[in-house]
């Protein structure tokens, strides 16, 4: 899949309610402000909804970094 950094960062960040500028591919789950658990399954499901792709329950506990969703979807 052709994963365009920006895009993903902007999808995260409507799912987080913060700007996209407050994230970086180190943010990560429990070290940015708005991504508490909850906020892992609102990005979880605008990733799926985004891509129209399926996120299993096992990559929903590996995915907790940017960096690590931005190599996931590369890997789609």
């Amino acid at each position: 899949m052709n994963i365009n950094q920006s895009e993903v960062l902007q999808t995260v960040a409507i799912a987080l309610e913060c700007e996209p500028e407050s994230l970086n591919l180190t943010s990560a789950l429990g070290q940015h402000y708005n991504w508490d658990s909850f906020g892992h399954l609102s990005i979880m499901v605008a990733l799926e909804q985004k891509y129209n792709i399926e996120i299993t329950e096992e990559n929903i506990v590996r995915l907790q970094s940017l960096n690590d969703i931005m190599n996931f979807l590369k890997d789609k």
